[in-house]
């Protein structure tokens, strides 16, 4: 009976673990749907997934420039936008999710949906979940172009937590800078959300210490064994600030994007 109690053990366990197993279709429908989104002009590059034949979602800080200066909100949307696919295929795309004081959401939910005029002809098109409850440690995988990274990288995670009003979708994986605007695709091939933010705290941590540098630079500055401190002290925060990984991401909820599509009527 002792053997038989734990050989069932094992099954079990065996069993719930595999539940959420990401299979290799799901791993290359992720990577067969993401593209590289670059501006020279914005000096931005991330990345962002097909939803239709002709239609491209991504971050809206990916394709514009914002400021929120006094509740005022000002954003320059790049009219260089040009979308790399996997193959190498090189596109231009245009924003058709423009904020608007009708329709804020792209600004405040951190999504672009953009449009190409050109057939890219192997990829994936993926579809956007409808789930509302979510479950601590499921499996999920992004793909995209962390900045300094040769090539796309898929990632493997778990999400590690959800914001109350399921806005947010914490992930336990590395998150860089130009991520953002990926995929976050669960076991079953289904965009769970879009990949927004990383771990907060050191990045703001860094920005602070360099407003602090910024202050102290109109004092002037001093060289030392031909070397300005306080310039070698920008650089690393910089360097740092665009290559450090945490292991944690967040994606913004898929939701948004598709009660915009609902709101405007845009065919998928």
């Amino acid at each position: 009976m002792k053997y038989f109690l734990t050989l069932l053990a094992l099954i079990m366990f065996k069993t719930t673990f595999s539940q959420n197993i990401i299979n290799s279709q799901v791993v290359n429908d992720s990577r067969d749907s993401c593209v590289k989104i670059i501006s020279e002009k914005g000096q931005s590059s991330g990345t962002g997934f097909f939803i239709a034949d002709n239609l491209i979602a991504t971050c809206f800080h990916v394709i514009a420039s914002t400021q929120n200066i006094n509740n005022n909100i000002n954003f320059n949307i790049f009219d260089d936008i040009q979308i790399i696919t996997k193959n190498g295929e090189i596109v231009s795309a245009t924003c058709i999710s423009i904020p608007s004081n009708d329709s804020p959401e792209p600004y405040y939910q951190d999504f672009a949906i953009l449009k190409i005029n050109t057939s890219i002809k192997s990829k994936s098109i993926l579809s956007l979940s409808t789930r509302i409850t979510y479950n601590i440690t499921d499996q999920i995988i992004f793909s995209g172009y962390p900045l300094g990274t040769p090539t796309m990288v898929s990632h493997l995670g778990s999400i590690s937590g959800v914001t109350n009003d399921n806005s947010i979708i914490c992930i336990q994986a590395s998150t860089n800078k130009g991520n953002s605007g990926g995929a976050l695709v669960d076991d079953k091939g289904q965009v769970l959300g879009i990949i927004s933010l990383r771990e907060g705290g050191i990045s703001l941590g860094l920005q602070n210490y360099l407003s602090k540098i910024n202050e102290s630079e109109k004092e002037g500055s001093i060289i030392l064994m031909g070397i300005d401190p306080l310039q070698a002290s920008k650089e690393t925060i910089t360097v740092l600030d665009k290559y450090i990984s945490t292991g944690i991401g967040y994606a913004r909820n898929i939701s948004h994007l598709s009660d915009y599509i609902k709101k405007h009527k845009i065919k998928l």
